[in-house]
């Protein structure tokens, strides 16, 4: 007998008990400058949310974290009632597995319907040098939304890709309101700034106040530990020049 392997949803709450008159869910991914999982991983932390679920991987993992309500699992369910505003997060520690994206997709889609989701919030990275002004961020919608920002709408024509965009094509298809923020940071790194970009942004959609100072600190103590390691790095060349002249 062959197993067919897929994510599945599991819930460790009765959905009717947390259901609020708004309900929200905000995800991202290892993206550009892990902006989408930074934004969730703060989120999660900074409004003490509590576990209400995950979605199982087809396979059993092989890492895991000591978190305050145990061991983690990759892609993590937390909710948190704000005023009356259900706010869900996704939180991925890893993407989902490619061969299985589709089976993941479904089970994202059955976590909406599970918690009365009415609208999705998705964050992710985009490559700076797309950047054609002073905008920190653009941003794009399915059609199904009403919401307009008062920002650069996304780049027409470029690509978005990985799971987000998979996840994107889904709430299109299936006419759910969704709107995508997409700070500008530089591909490979761990951008703090960015992710404290994408949080004011969610703040001002949800009329939420997390605060940033945080990021924005660990932002500057590492820009901080890059001047010091460029500047020694100067010194070097300089003293090797010397010596060989």
């Amino acid at each position: 007998m062959v197993v067919k392997r897929k994510y599945n949803l599991r819930l460790l709450v009765n959905t009717n008990s947390i259901v609020k008159e708004k309900m929200v869910l905000i995800t991202g991914f290892q993206g550009f400058g892990t902006v989408g999982y930074l934004t969730t991983r703060y989120l999660v932390s900074k409004l003490a949310m509590s576990l209400i679920g995950y979605i199982e991987p087809p396979y059993i993992p092989d890492f895991t974290s000591v978190e305050e309500y145990g061991l983690s699992m990759p892609h993590e369910v937390f909710f948190k009632d704000l005023n009356n505003l259900g706010i869900t997060v996704l939180l991925n520690r890893i993407n989902p597995d490619r061969r299985y994206l589709t089976s993941f997709v479904k089970a994202f889609t059955k976590l909406l319907k599970s918690l009365k989701i009415e609208c999705v919030y998705l964050v992710g990275g985009l490559d700076i040098r797309f950047r054609e002004g002073n905008e920190e961020f653009r941003w794009l919608k399915t059609k199904a939304s009403n919401v307009t920002l008062d920002k650069p709408y996304f780049i027409k024509g470029a690509y978005i890709v990985g799971p987000i965009a998979s996840l994107l094509i889904e709430l299109e298809k299936n006419n759910i309101p969704a709107i995508a923020i997409f700070p500008y940071t530089e591909p490979e790194s761990v951008d703090h700034r960015a992710t404290a970009i994408a949080i004011k942004a969610l703040n001002s959609l949800l009329d939420i106040s997390v605060d940033v100072e945080e990021l924005i600190k660990y932002a500057e103590k590492i820009e901080e530990l890059e001047r010091s390691v460029q500047e020694m790095l100067l010194g070097l060349e300089k003293k090797e020049s010397v010596m060989h002249t």
